[in-house]
């Protein structure tokens, strides 16, 4: 039978040294470790169960600790926990496994802050989850667990993809019938009718996790474990444009492709979801195109053409009489300039301009035509 650690404290496993615990979970506890030999800071992943625990169930959490070890340990890739080392249970010394300690927070953490997330970032996030996803199917390996919890996000955003504990290598499945393995709320339907999901059930659950970060709410929900199954397997979801209307349409649709129960009809590959989300990044960073404003044609201001007054010699009348008026006329010009009420003296320009001769005809005309009709 294999043992589980007891709850004190290790100070020393192999040759690591434990500094203090920093989380734990189903199968084991994770402390922040030494390695004297290298002089780095590690996580350990130490084999823990409870009590209660049955040989038989003892033996498959031991199966698959060891299976998260060699899952990871295929591993090299900038957006999942690297492995550095894996010991088996011997004597009083309990299994553990030695990976990367990555300071940060996780998802889960983010999710669960007061302020939302900035969507950008949101979508930088997950974009590296997709790319560490495609490297490790390409691989041959199966998370099978991807869920905020299982994210963990670095000071400066860098991902880190960890707890390959249930993962499947190589379509090799330790689970046994009837086991439901998972977290409901992140389930694809196919893992929860047993139909033997694969790759693309990574992307149903990452589609999960893009939900809720846009809408911080899950789009399965009910108030048991069976609830939300049935809804996951036979309930449609609601948009996430119905939650956050400003949503772009493109984003909008791959969630929805992303949580299609028919695997079919998902994106077939992390690459090719990877692909759609780096479109939807490029087009949320374009500047918006503003259309140009039509066009106001100008109106022309009002013009008003005056005559130059002519010469003032003559507009006074002090020009020889019998001038002739190519030489004492100003010739009229036009200007664009604003009306003006007309210069004084004008009649007597007006008579000026009349030549002397004509003058005394006109009056000699008056005096005869006066004596006919007396």
């Amino acid at each position: 039978m294999l043992d589980a650690v007891s709850s004190e404290r290790q100070e020393r496993l192999g040759r690591y040294e434990t500094l203090k615990e920093i989380g734990r979970g189903a199968m084991g506890v994770v402390y922040l470790a030494n390695d004297p030999l290298i002089g780095r800071r590690v996580a350990l992943k130490v084999f823990r169960v409870g009590f209660s625990t049955t040989d038989d169930e003892l033996l498959d959490l031991h199966a698959r600790f060891i299976r998260e070890a060699q899952s990871a340990g295929i591993l090299s890739h900038p957006s999942i926990v690297t492995v550095h080392d894996v010991a088996q249970a011997k004597g009083d010394s309990p299994a553990f496994i030695a990976m990367e300690y990555v300071e940060g927070s996780t998802l889960k953490e983010i999710l669960d802050a007061p302020e939302a997330i900035d969507r950008s970032r949101a979508l930088g996030l997950v974009l590296q989850v997709a790319n560490g996803l495609d490297f490790a199917h390409a691989m041959g390996v199966v998370h099978r667990d991807i869920k905020p919890g299982n994210i963990l996000v670095t000071a400066d955003d860098r991902v880190k993809i960890t707890d390959f504990g249930i993962a499947v290598v190589n379509a090799c499945n330790v689970t046994h019938h009837g086991q439901l393995l998972g977290t409901p709320n992140y389930m694809a339907p196919e893992a929860i009718e047993e139909n033997d999901p694969d790759h693309r059930a990574d992307l149903f659950s990452l589609g999960v996790v893009i939900y809720e970060l846009l809408t911080r709410q899950r789009p399965f929900v009910g108030e048991n474990m069976t609830q939300v199954t049935h809804r996951i397997v036979n309930e449609p979801i609601v948009p996430p444009t119905r939650l956050v209307p400003d949503l772009p349409a493109p984003l909008d649709e791959l969630v929805v492709r992303c949580l299609e129960k028919d695997p079919a009809r998902r994106f077939q590959s992390a690459s090719e979801l990877a692909r759609a989300l780096e479109a939807v990044i490029e087009a949320e960073a374009r500047p918006p195109v503003v259309a140009p404003a039509a066009a106001t044609p100008a109106v022309p201001a009002p013009v008003e053409t005056q005559t130059v007054e002519v010469d003032l010699a003559v507009e006074q009348g002090t020009a020889p009489a019998g001038t002739a008026p190519a030489a004492t006329e100003a010739k009229a010009q036009t200007a664009p300039r604003a009306a003006t009420p007309p210069a004084r003296g004008s009649l007597r320009a007006l008579v000026g301009r009349i030549p002397a001769w004509a003058l005394i005809g006109g009056v000699v005309l008056g005096i005869v035509a006066g004596f006919l009709l007396t």
